[in-house]
């Protein structure tokens, strides 16, 4: 990643005193930012009411507090506030004193909301910002002063401790002689701690320092760790001479290390430096190792930076690259983030004036270095050099935005003139040409290039790198395909490199190069333009002239006012730059002024329809979030955005693709607060990165948090986004697309390869991972698929284990039967093992509805693109997919390999594929293939038999590998053809000891008793019948004489006997009639045993001669009591009293059910008929319609046949039967209540259970503790199976649960465990046992489980009237009505009708009551927020119709008269 300037803010302050300049710079924390800024340029307003964004401090005392729009609004001399004893004293021109006497410190505090400052004379100033007014001295106080002087001081991380460095005088040691009297005094720093309230909490003395320059500088730092305060000391030792960095702890000063290297040998760290004008020690923050950053000297020029661990020891460090002789290291700072190491330099350049006694002057000049760390490689990210006599005086990164920096500026030209400048900064993750795939990483003067369509190369590793004079701060990339310029290079000292890739296009000996440079400052300094002000250099075209020696580059780039302002412009220019020599000339300017301060800049992403008029544009955002499109039309225009007006909040991550040649627009934007924006409608709430990949068709992010995962959203959807739609539609069409895909945490996307499916990720650690994703790699197949490029889909099909079947199942009608599929496919494939991969996955479903969802974007694409070319996959038959597949695709190869002569059947693999994959496979066909490809080319001479060819055996060797090596041989042993099955046995696993033999004695027998013994194995009985029918006949090839023996017979017999081959019996002995007869009779016989007696029946009838004793079972075993007693009379030998007999042993079966009937009344009816019609017993029939309730039925014969007493018993037997059934009714209709309560709550119990996920409760025995883990493990459950990120390829995980939940301690005072304890009086073994459960105990269900429902129906169903019963109680009201007795027939009406009325009450109760629970549940679930599911089990429908018959009308009216 490299660091993008986002803005810069330009400032002045002009100094009241000579040589005096910007000392500390500390922002104001209750400046809110753009409403202030706003107001501080609004109107000419008094300077003193408008709000300060910063305090400057100078050397001298001067304390101003000024404004963004750079108005002083007070300014205050805080040393008139400090008591000198010698005021007044010359010495005002010394500047030894002066520079003892200066203030160098400046600190905030926001507990206090007080300015502390601090002077090298050893003062300690409050200033209260709040109270101070222009030149007063109100709010100023002095705390105290040392008389030594204060050397540094630095506040600790959290603003509580304040640490620094003054001087005490002790004794120094003279000697050993023991004289009396004190020695000479020694000047020596002491280390001391104060709080907020300037309180000294700790002192401690330092060891002596040296008086030397620089080396008398002692330098403070404070560790950032708030859980961990320490203080590094760097100071140089006069005992030793040398500098040492010691840390102490914050609390006590107690001495923790001191700087030594890292390999263990305790030695001191050698030439470390310091610095009077700066700290040369800086403690990273709590976001890295917690390193303390030191300067050292390396040899006689170098510098290096070396870190520190807290204990001391050395950790690593880098070389400064990127330094001249006369610069120096003055200052080290790290941002708040710790990503950021700025490295501060001061240099000094000398010169002489043209006249000969001129003296030399000096002038200073400043530079900063921004260093990071990646894959434990120091890269020089950015460099900001700034002109002669323009030196850095402070820097300051602020402690909220890690990445906003501060440089204060001493003029060295001007005369009290003095600049303050504010940089915002960012990190790209994606420096990646968009058209070529290949990453830039700035290191310093190096560029190091990785071309990703080549190979992944981590960093701080590369392909190829360009090296340059001065460092790189940014470069661009050309989006625009064909052109020689690929991108441009700016560097820190305003030069521009054209570079490019100088080769054959897509060729391995391409190899990056600078085609030319120019200087900024002389191109654009006629037109007034200082070069430095340009940042986000952008490339809008690179235009190549065929005919001509020139490349037109167009450039445009941001260009920051001299002074503070609201607004900025943008630099439009055109550099012509020659192919032939390198030089490059400035064709004209054109300069834009835009409403507000640029943001970013960034090139649309080149889409694939992209027009030419489209290519000269570029996309502005600025600092407010308003979005613009810059074109290069009419020398240049802002104009705005057609899709989207602005961010809800800035973005400095943008990005942009027009779509559809341009007519909509799809712009997105990630805020440093992470949130991803599609123009105003939020996508992410936390994102890492995105990317617009063009050729893909998707939006790709990393999101944040604790599973991070890599997303994708259709361009297609998100230019068609409505955002008046509903959040659970919106949500519904985003998420219309593939599952994410899980990366690591802190994960950040740098690119998607143009060409390919790649998506390259950067770990946290810097390494790179090249992973092809799901959502990029279907849509790919699918384009593949829909383009007729069916060679291209396979080969990533099989590259990225994607199955085969979407090929087919996309538009199955159309790759069948047009000729744009199949046989294109097969036309295009030139690898056999393709189309066998493609045929062995072949499956008989559509697996775009459940594996490989076809989204409905594609699809509308699809439609938008062509109406009338659709596809309804809903109209194809899948169940026949394989086979109309195999025969089509056979077809088609066999037509190709027959129209080309010297294709040397490279089809035979493929199309014995085909016959091996049908449902059922085609083994034979194929073998049959094999031997036929084998016949038409023989080998050669010597070779006993074709099929022991080499081609034939690697053909049946493939075909084993399809297909069962047994079924395979089975199949060729079916088809009579032994050598082609030895053959196939040779490729198998099978003994030769086995099949040698059996083969052998095949060939030798008779060729139907061979043919039959094979069809014997391979359990094909039809033809094995036919086989040993036709090894029966003694004349086979005569067409009339063909006769069988009666022993060949009785073979066959028992043969269909054994195989039930009845059917095939019935047609190959069809010309022989007493065989066909006996054939018949085993028919029946095999009917009867498998209870189809109403089959038998009839065969046994159809039989000639008929055979009545078949008959008569068949009729007995059925019911049919009619045919029996028909087959009784027709029988020969029947007499009239044997029929007697028979016809009550068939009326007792008939009437106990055993005659087949089913109906009780129907059984009783039948058997009294029987004893009319047979045995002429009228009072037996009359019993048996009686205990039938055939009431009518029974009266009429009674009185055809005289029997008055008979016809007063079946009136008794009626009111007998009132009697009996009245008290059910009660029974039944409690029962029915009481289940019908039960039932609702189990109802609602199964409801909740379904809603929460829980599978049916299977009773186990009724183990009650058996369902303690129930519901809480199948809701746990379900939430994990939602949150899981399961693989593309749909695998199913089972969950399985270790939770025991009848688990509790085992602890106990008595041991009673009598696996570990024997059985005694101090225990309890053997005296309580426990009871076991009944056998009614085991069977009751589990309450509220599957099975008490089930239950609670069955009781219910059971506590019903059914319609036999109604039909009986409808029956008897009549016949009473009928013979007088109408006080019982209206009883049982009456009582019938107060049940049905009960039971209609029960159900409408209980129906109303549930109706209004499942309300208030719903009312209550939408109270709360939550999403309420309305779940209705499968039973209710069935269960709410449960009813009683209605009387008839006839009934009703009948009682209704007053009788």
């Amino acid at each position: 990643k490299n660091l993008i300037h986002l803005t810069e803010d330009r400032h002045t302050y002009r100094a009241q005193k000579k040589n005096d300049f910007i000392q500390c710079l500390v922002p104001n924390p209750n400046f809110s930012g753009d409403d202030d800024v706003h107001d501080a340029y609004a109107g000419d307003s008094d300077p003193s009411s408008g709000i300060p964004s910063h305090y400057i401090l100078t050397p001298s005392g001067l304390l101003s507090a000024v404004t963004f729009s750079d108005k002083t609004i007070w300014t205050v001399e805080i040393s008139s506030v400090i008591a000198t004893e010698e005021e007044g004293e010359e010495g005002d021109d010394n500047d030894d004193e002066k520079d003892s006497s200066s203030w160098f410190h400046l600190w905030y505090d926001e507990n206090s909301e007080t300015l502390v400052a601090l002077s090298h004379s050893g003062a300690i100033v409050s200033i209260n910002p709040n109270n101070t007014i222009d030149g007063g001295s109100d709010g100023i106080e002095l705390i105290g002063q040392f008389d030594n002087g204060i050397s540094c001081a630095a506040w600790s991380a959290d603003g509580e401790v304040l640490a620094l460095v003054t001087s005490s005088f002790i004794e120094k040691e003279v000697g050993d002689e023991g004289e009396e009297g004190e020695g000479p005094l020694m000047k020596v720093p002491t280390l001391m701690t104060m709080n907020t309230q300037f309180e000294i909490l700790g002192e401690e003395n330092l060891f002596p320092i040296s008086e030397k320059d620089n080396e008398s500088t002692i330098h403070i730092c404070w560790n950032q760790k708030y859980d961990n305060s320490l203080i590094a000391i760097s100071c140089h030792d006069a005992e030793d001479n040398k500098r040492k960095v010691r840390i102490y702890k914050g609390d006590s000063l107690e001495l923790v290390s001191m700087s030594r290297t890292e390999d263990g040998s305790g030695k001191l760290i050698s030439n470390l430096l310091g610095n009077s004008a700066g700290s040369l020690m800086a403690w990273a923050g709590s976001n890295t190792s917690n390193l303390l950053a030191c300067v050292q000297k390396k040899g006689k020029r170098g510098r290096n930076i070396v870190f520190l661990e807290p204990n001391g020891l050395q950790h690593g460090g880098f070389k400064i690259e990127q330094r001249a002789e006369c610069e120096e290291i003055v200052g080290l700072n790290w941002n708040a983030e710790s990503d950021i190491l700025a490295v501060t330099f001061i240099g000094t350049k000398q010169k002489k004036e043209d006249s000969e006694n001129a003296e030399v002057v000096t002038t200073r000049y400043g530079k900063i270095q921004l260093y990071h760390r990646s894959n434990y490689h120091w890269y020089l990210k950015y460099e900001i050099q700034y002109d002669e006599g323009v030196s850095i005086s402070s820097v300051r990164f602020d402690q909220i935005k890690g990445y906003d920096l501060s440089i204060a500026l001493r003029n060295q030209n001007g005369i009290g003139s003095h600049e303050w400048r504010h940089y915002n900064f960012i990190w790209d993750t994606s420096t990646t040409s968009p058209s070529s795939g290949m990453a830039s990483v700035i290191d310093g003067c190096h560029l190091n290039l990785s071309m990703f369509q080549r190979a992944i190369v981590p960093p701080p590793m590369f392909s190829s790198r360009l090296s340059f004079e001065s460092s790189i701060i940014s470069v661009a990339h050309n989006t625009k395909q064909g052109s020689r310029i690929g991108f441009i290079v700016h560097l820190s000292d305003g030069t521009i490199a054209f570079c490019g890739m100088d080769g054959a296009p897509k060729s391995r000996n391409q190899r990056p190069k600078v085609f030319g440079e120019c200087k900024l400052a002389l191109l654009l300094s006629p037109f007034g333009l200082d070069p430095s002000c340009l940042r986000q250099l952008l490339i809008v075209n690179a235009l190549d002239e065929d005919e001509g020696d020139s490349i037109l580059v167009k450039l445009a780039a941001a260009v920051c006012p001299s002074s503070s302002s609201l607004t900025e412009d943008i630099i439009y220019f055109t550099i012509e730059v020659s192919k032939s020599n390198d030089t490059s000339q400035l064709l004209d300017v054109e300069t834009i002024k835009l409403e507000g301060k640029l943001l970013r800049m960034v090139n649309w992403s080149a889409s694939t329809d992209d027009k030419e008029e489209m290519k000269d544009s570029a996309l502005l955002e600025l600092t407010d979030g308003s979005l613009f499109e810059f074109s290069s039309s009419n020398g240049g225009e802002i104009l705005p955005c057609q899709s989207d007006s602005m961010f809800l909040e800035p973005c400095p991550w943008l990005g942009g693709m027009k779509i559809a040649g341009g007519d909509r627009q799809v712009i997105i934007g990630l805020s440093s607060r992470y949130r991803l924006y599609c123009g105003e409608r939020q996508l992410c709430d936390a994102s890492s990165s995105f990317c617009l990949s063009p050729t893909t068709g998707f939006l790709s992010y990393v999101t944040l948090g604790s599973r991070s995962q890599l997303r994708f959203l259709p361009l297609e959807i998100l230019s068609n986004f409505d955002p008046f739609m509903g959040s659970d539609d919106n949500m519904e069409i985003l998420g219309d697309g593939y599952e994410p895909r899980n990366v690591e945490r802190g994960s950040r996307l740098v690119s998607i390869l143009p060409d390919k499916i790649t998506t390259v990720l950067q770990l946290p650690r810097g390494n790179l991972e090249a992973v092809y994703p799901r959502a990029l790699v279907l849509p790919r197949i699918m384009s593949f698929i829909e383009e007729g490029e069916y060679h291209l889909a396979l080969d990533m099909m099989r590259r990225q284990k994607v199955d085969m079947n979407l090929i087919v199942d996309m538009e199955p009608n159309r790759f069948l039967e047009g000729q744009e599929g199949l046989l294109k496919m097969v036309k295009q494939v030139s690898k056999m093992d393709h189309l066998n991969l493609f045929i062995a996955s072949l499956a008989n479903m559509d697996f775009t509805l459940w594996k490989y969802p076809v989204p409905k974007w594609f699809r509308r694409r699809k439609i938008e693109g062509d109406p009338t070319d659709i596809d309804d996959p809903l109209q194809f038959d899948f169940s026949t997919k394989v086979n109309k597949v195999c025969e089509k695709m056979r077809a088609a190869m066999i037509e190709l390999e027959g129209s080309n002569e010297e294709s040397g059947g490279q089809f035979l693999l493929p199309i014995l594929s085909t016959f091996a994959k049908q449902e059922p496979p085609k083994l034979e066909d194929a073998l049959t293939l094999v031997k036929n490809d084998a016949m038409n080319k023989p080998p050669s001479s010597g070779t006993r038999s074709v099929l022991l060819s080499d081609k034939a055996q690697s053909s049946i060797q493939y075909l084993a590998f399809l297909a069962d090596y047994k079924l395979l041989f089975d199949t060729a042993l079916g088809m009579y053809d032994y050598e082609l099955a030895k053959a196939v046995a040779r490729n198998s696993q099978m003994d030769p000891k086995q099949y040698l033999p059996m083969l052998k004695r095949l060939n030798n027998l008779p060729q139907f008793e061979a043919q039959y013994e094979v069809d014997l194995r391979l359990n094909r009985y039809d033809k094995a019948l036919v086989n040993l029918h036709k090894s029966g006949m003694r004349n086979i090839e005569s067409e009339y004489d063909q006769t069988i023996d009666e022993e060949h017979f009785l073979k066959c017999k028992k043969f269909i006997q054994t195989h039930n081959l009845h059917k095939l019996g019935l047609e190959l002995f069809i010309n022989y009639p007493e065989w066909h007869g006996q054939i018949m009779i085993s028919l029946g016989e095999n009917l009867l045993n498998e209870q189809k007696a109403d089959l038998a029946l009839s065969i046994f009838l159809a039989a000639k001669p008929r055979h009545f004793e078949g008959a008569k079972k068949a009729a007995r075993a059925c019911g049919d009591w009619k045919t029996f007693f028909t087959c009784m009379v027709e029988e020969p030998d029947s007499s009239p009293q044997k029929i007697h007999d028979i016809a009550v042993m068939v009326a007792d079966e008939v009437s106990t059910g055993r005659g087949g009937l089913q109906g009780r009344r129907d059984r009783k009816l039948a058997a009294a008929r029987i004893l009319i019609d047979y045995c002429q017993d009228i009072g037996g029939a009359i019993d048996m319609l009686v205990s039938a309730e055939q009431w009518f039925e029974a009266r009429r014969l009674a009185i055809l046949h005289e029997h008055s007493d008979l016809e007063k018993m079946i009136i008794d037997a009626a009111v007998n039967y009132i009697e009996s059934i009245l008290p059910n009714f009660e029974q039944y209709a409690e029962k029915f209540e009481k289940t019908n309560l039960r039932y609702s709550e189990v109802v609602w119990i199964r409801r909740q259970a379904k809603r929460d996920g829980e599978d049916p409760i299977v009773d186990d025995g009724n183990d009650e503790t058996g369902s303690l883990f129930s519901l809480a493990s199948n809701a746990s459950n379900t939430s994990v199976r939602s949150n899981m990120s399961s693989s593309s390829v749909g695998s199913v995980s089972s969950i399985s649960s270790v939770i025991s939940a009848g688990s509790t301690s085992t602890f106990n005072l008595l041991n009673n465990d009598d696996t570990l304890r024997h059985k005694s009086k101090f225990n309890n073994i053997g005296k309580k046992k426990k009871k076991k459960k009944t056998r009614r105990e085991k069977m009751r269900p589990k309450p509220g489980s599957e099975e008490e429902l089930k239950s609670l129906i069955a009781t219910m169903k059971e506590n019903m009237i059914d319609d036999e019963h109604f039909q009986t109680i409808v029956e008897t009201i009549k016949f009473l009505s009928q013979v007088g007795m109408i006080e019982f027939a209206k009883t049982l009406f009456d009582e019938y009708e107060i049940f049905r009325a009960r039971i209609a009450a029960s159900q409408r109760r209980r129906l109303e009551e549930m109706k209004q629970k499942a309300k208030e549940e719903e009312r209550s679930a939408r109270r709360e927020g939550q999403f309420y599911e309305k779940i209705v089990l499968d039973c209710e429908a069935n269960v709410d119709s449960f009813c009683c018959q209605e009387l008839p009308g006839v009934v009703h009216t009948f009682f209704s008269y007053n009788i």
